[in-house]
């Protein structure tokens, strides 16, 4: 899929986290793909992903973030993943995620520059947080208000787990961030979700905060 075609498409997406130190395999009628390593470290997370990326399929992402200190933003992390993104070194990947669940305060504006340096150089922008929003960052409604009105993002994906071994969507809020708001979204709203068996679920509790799902990203490997 070309660059110029990663806002065309009307259809559902159908996305999968690929974690960079499993073995699965990825279904062939993913839409999207993404490279997880949990690192926010540019060389860690282009180390870690690259036996991943000719297995990935439809839009490949690279991701940067996760939930505990590896994968923790800080301003100056931020500015590194954005200079990568200057500097073509992401240019393999159709585009970027960002798993923000951990990291200081105050950073919308330095994720804001990152977004929109990733569209300036063509790439397509994925933010997911944990749950309807990030765990670990204090100013997580204020960061939550800009992520709802960036047009540079092309899908916003909150977590429905905690340890992506639920056997159910889990709805949990946190800093006050309800689920109604993602109606606001600019961007798509894709959850992630531990199987492909709980987007119905997700889709119809969704529709219920006035919220009109494009598809999802699994969790769970095969």
């Amino acid at each position: 899929m070309g660059r110029s075609e990663l806002k065309t498409s009307n259809a559902e997406t159908i996305g999968l986290w690929e974690w960079t130190w499993s073995k699965g395999s990825i279904p062939p009628n993913r839409t999207l793909s993404i490279a997880f390593s949990g690192w926010t470290d540019v060389t860690n997370a282009l180390a870690d992903s690259s036996g991943k990326l000719n297995e990935l399929v439809g839009t490949k992402f690279i991701s940067f973030g996760g939930g505990n200190s590896s994968g923790s933003f800080q301003k100056e992390s931020i500015d590194l993943i954005t200079q990568a993104i200057q500097d073509g070194k992401l240019s393999a990947y159709d585009g970027i995620a960002y798993d923000v669940e951990e990291g200081d305060s105050g950073l919308a504006d330095a994720f804001s520059e990152s977004f929109k340096e990733a569209k300036k150089q063509g790439m397509s922008v994925l933010v997911t947080v944990s749950h309807s929003a990030p765990y670990g960052i204090q100013d997580a409604a204020d960061l939550m208000n800009s992520f709802f009105d960036n047009d540079n993002i092309d899908y916003l994906s909150p977590q429905l787990y905690t340890t992506g071994e639920e056997t159910e969507n889990n709805y949990d809020t946190s800093h006050g961030v309800e689920w109604n708001q993602y109606a606001c979204s600019q961007a798509k709203v894709v959850p992630s979700i531990v199987s492909d068996d709980m987007y119905e679920n997700a889709k119809q509790t969704f529709k219920d905060y006035g919220v009109n799902l494009s598809g999802y990203i699994r969790w769970s490997q095969t």
